[in-house]
């Protein structure tokens, strides 16, 4: 797989590890559409949507539209990442954007809950990655990543949990022709609100990129991630997603996913736009 997609699908991976509804803000953290500039470092702006609609364990759906502005830089090893989102969200109330986005239904022990219909900025998202040098690995590559989730966004109106919260992962992908299978651990560390619970969790991710030729990367994965509230049933889902080079400077990826648990949006979609500035 050349540079440039092996740097794609991580974009791509950050998708599917965190499709579920307004997950977005994450996707940011694991983004980077550019390759490297011959100083070694790449800057990219990337944009996009995303839609997805589940109970989540309600009787009523929670639809959730997502826009997503982004920046990352990538020199040598490292990748720096923010992010903030623009959340709509329709549906019940006891449903809000927890940790790193993904939806989390509460309970608030008699405190009055938020509109049902609400909309605004999300919480401001840092992440960095570190690719570990490939003379250590063999035929693997490996990259870990951590990112904080910083509680800019209006608790009151379920935009938010109000907490900071913390996400730590290792990827590890092998590439065989054109097919590169992954694995990838998480581990998901959300605040502690003062009105609910929110509990630490794992996740994990399988599946493999296929670099149909230069300008085309697919990618699909089974996705889980154990809930981080005592309302919610574990997240799992089926993702897949198709990459096109337009040429050296964007990227457009399209995505879809179907949720396997009462815990994951039934259907998700969306589009990425990367765009290289350096």
């Amino acid at each position: 797989m050349p540079a440039y997609w092996g740097v794609m699908r991580i974009l791509i991976l950050g998708v599917a590890a965190v499709s579920a509804a307004a997950a977005l803000p994450a996707i940011a953290q694991e983004t980077s559409a550019s390759q490297e500039t011959d100083s070694g470092t790449g800057v990219t702006l990337s944009s996009g949507l995303d839609y997805s609609s589940g109970k989540y364990g309600a009787n009523q759906t929670t639809d959730i539209l997502v826009a997503l502005s982004d920046i990352t830089v990538k020199r040598g090893d490292f990748q720096l990442s923010v992010s903030l989102p623009y959340l709509d969200i329709k549906g019940p109330a006891s449903v809000i954007a927890g940790a790193n986005g993904v939806p989390v239904a509460i309970r608030r022990n008699g405190i009055p809950l938020p509109s049902s219909n609400r909309a605004g900025w999300g919480d401001l998202n840092l992440g960095a990655t570190w690719s570990l040098p490939a003379e250590y690995l063999g035929e693997f590559q490996v990259d870990l990543t951590g990112r904080t989730k910083i509680a800019t966004a209006n608790a009151a109106k379920g935009l938010s949990s109000g907490e900071t919260d913390f996400d730590f992962s290792a990827d590890i992908t092998r590439e065989i022709g054109i097919w590169s299978p992954f694995v990838t651990f998480g581990y998901r560390i959300p605040g502690s609100p003062s009105a609910y619970s929110l509990n630490s969790a794992p996740s994990f991710s399988i599946g493999t990129s296929i670099q149909i030729d230069e300008k085309l990367l697919a990618m699909v994965s089974y996705d889980f991630d154990g809930t981080i509230s005592n309302t919610l049933a574990d997240s799992q889902q089926l993702f897949a997603s198709a990459s096109w080079l337009f040429n050296a400077s964007l990227t457009f990826t399209a995505y879809a996913s179907t949720g396997l648990s009462s815990g994951a949006p039934g259907v998700g979609t969306g589009l990425l736009i990367g765009w290289k500035i350096q």
